[in-house]
């Protein structure tokens, strides 16, 4: 498991940025300690290298959740 510090220190992507997906539904991490911390395990990663991948291609936050809870969607712009 990582927090986001250290997902951050792994990644490069900004702590604010993991709190709003969070927020957004779009990366809930695996499990909260007692104290908040968020912690993610190699799944909630792998999800995380699939948002990167499309934020690079340029696609909506909103898009790119559709995409990622439906894997067999055909995504058309």
């Amino acid at each position: 498991m990582m927090t986001i510090k250290e997902i951050f220190t792994f990644t490069g992507i900004n702590t604010g940025n993991l709190r709003y997906y969070d927020s957004i539904n779009l990366l809930c991490p695996t499990e909260k300690t007692e104290v908040g911390y968020r912690l993610y395990d190699e799944s909630a990663l792998e999800r995380l290298q699939q948002i990167q991948y499309f934020r690079e291609l340029d696609f909506p936050l909103k898009s790119i959740k559709e995409i990622t809870e439906n894997p067999t969607l055909v995504y058309v712009t």
